[in-house]
């Protein structure tokens, strides 16, 4: 009898319709979004129709974007947890309705990939499926409290009010805590992170370091002690890590599918999906009032700089970091344009020592970058289990492993050649007009040398993280070493 009645319970729970959405509950993103990035990146001028599209309605807007393109969905992140509970419904004989805001020829696409929806319903050009829409076809289609449903925001509202069971699927604690005061939920699947880490992580405050080369001006002058020439240096540093982190952005928005297949990128905050597209794009609003604010105040030798700095940033995201060799002077450049910056931030004039020492030094660290991912390839598992294919490339950016000697030839040469130049500057008589022993510089040469050549040799070894600046940040000998050539220069300075 407890048997007979199990089996009816079953029977009759599968007799009640699943009914999914799609964006931000099957996925981690939202397709829309994810389709209008790769329209523009691939068709840029149709940046000029989209606000033309969206002014005749989002369901419009959807039809023009899936007509341009179509998604691959096995690149995109999902939700695992709820979707291992999805194949299991299947499984069970559950009917399974796709019910999303994605245009209808899109939602089909999506739906064959997975390849467990009886019924797929999206957007078409009546109506754009969400909120209210969706849930009164919801209950046309098989009447209010006759089937469950999956969400993962406050548009989801309506269609859980008519639903039988509701699922809660990809939301933040905050974003759940709120919806609980509305709704009850049978079962929460995957708990999305917080917002404000993510965003943390996806402008990359740690690569602000990078910035501290503005600084080098301020310190090569002399002018440490100067409060306004300090404030002016502050706010310069300010500004050009909030344009790097908007570039940052660019370049992960860019760049999604090639992170995805990346071992290490994959990670990234919109890569993952733990951030949405949506509030990427509202944080990069912010960067850029924050950096022209900034930058308004400051003079124009400083602004012309940023601008060079963020349009060269940008041309090497979308052309110039596919160009072998072109990739790693453009990043070079970048760094010894911020020690431009610094000088025009405070209004000084540039050192071309320092200028020189810096070019040479910073081309050998963008060096140090590609030969690490062409090591890293090396080491892949999966490169290795491929014995007909030894050669492997690095992929979107032109170089192969057989590049790998050419490469650390030049890296190496590159920093011996910085070396040379701090000795040459050391040995110029208008160094002793700033510094009381001058002499004393002559240490820095051994220290640079000593940095530098573990640098190489950490490298070379395979176990140097792809980015050096990250490495430099985790790695005590190397703030150590830091902190001797400080001591060093002060007490040329000084003694």
């Amino acid at each position: 009898m407890v048997m007979a009645q199990k089996t009816a319970n079953t029977a009759d729970e599968n007799s009640i319709p699943l009914c999914v959405d799609l964006d931000g509950t099957l996925l981690k993103t939202d397709s829309l979004y994810e389709q209008t990035l790769r329209v523009l990146r691939e068709k840029p001028w149709l940046m000029l129709f989209l606000p033309f599209w969206l002014l005749k309605g989002r369901h419009y807007l959807k039809r023009q974007l899936s007509g341009h393109h179509q998604l691959d969905v096995a690149q995109l992140p999902f939700n695992e947890q709820f979707l291992v509970f999805l194949k299991a419904e299947h499984d069970k004989g559950r009917k399974l309705v796709l019910v999303t805001g994605c245009y209808q020829s899109m939602a089909e696409h999506i739906a064959a990939h997975f390849g467990i929806f009886d019924e797929v319903h999206g957007t078409n050009m009546q109506y754009n499926l969400t909120g209210r829409n969706k849930a009164n076809l919801l209950t046309t289609l098989f009447g209010s409290k006759q089937f469950d449903y999956a969400g993962n925001s406050t548009v989801d509202l309506p269609v859980w009010k008519q639903a039988r069971h509701s699922f809660l699927v990809n939301a933040n604690k905050k974003l759940q805590t709120t919806l609980e005061k509305q709704q009850t939920f049978d079962q929460v699947f995957d708990q999305a992170p917080a917002v404000f880490p993510q965003i943390v992580k996806a402008i990359r405050v740690y690569q602000w370091a990078k910035n501290a080369l503005i600084f080098l001006p301020l310190f090569a002058a002399h002018k440490i002690t100067d409060p306004g020439m300090v404030l002016a240096a502050i706010a310069a540093f300010i500004a050009f890590s909030f344009a790097a982190s908007l570039a940052y952005i660019i370049n992960d928005l860019s760049d999604l599918d090639a992170d995805r297949a990346h071992h290490q990128k994959k990670y990234r905050p919109f890569a993952a999906a733990t951030l949405p597209i949506c509030s990427g794009l509202k944080t990069a609003l912010a960067l850029f009032l924050g950096t022209v604010t900034i930058a308004f105040f400051m003079p124009e030798r400083f602004q012309f700089a940023l601008l060079v700095y963020f349009i060269t940033t940008n041309l090497y995201t979308f052309k110039l970091k596919y160009i072998p060799i072109m990739d790693v002077t453009v990043l070079a450049s970048l760094y010894t344009l911020r020690v431009i910056a610094g000088s025009y931030g405070i209004s000084t004039d540039m050192s071309f020592w320092l200028l020189a020492f810096s070019s040479f030094l910073f081309f050998s660290l963008a060096l140090v970058k590609r030969v690490s991912e062409l090591l890293n390839l090396l080491k892949d598992k999966d490169a290795q289990s491929d014995a007909d294919h030894p050669i492997r490339e690095l992929r979107t950016r032109g170089y192969s492993t057989l590049d790998l000697p050419i490469l650390q030839s030049l890296g190496t040469s590159s920093a011996m050649l910085a070396v040379l130049v701090l000795a040459f500057y050391v040995n110029n008589p208008s160094t002793r007009l700033l510094y009381e022993s001058p002499r004393h510089l002559w240490l820095l040469c051994p220290v640079i040398l000593l940095w530098i050549g573990r640098v190489w040799l950490i490298t070379g070894r395979g176990k140097m993280d792809e980015d050096p600046v990250v490495f430099t940040l985790k790695d005590r000998v190397s703030w150590g070493i830091m902190a001797l050539a400080v001591a060093i220069m002060i007490s040329g300075t000084f003694f």
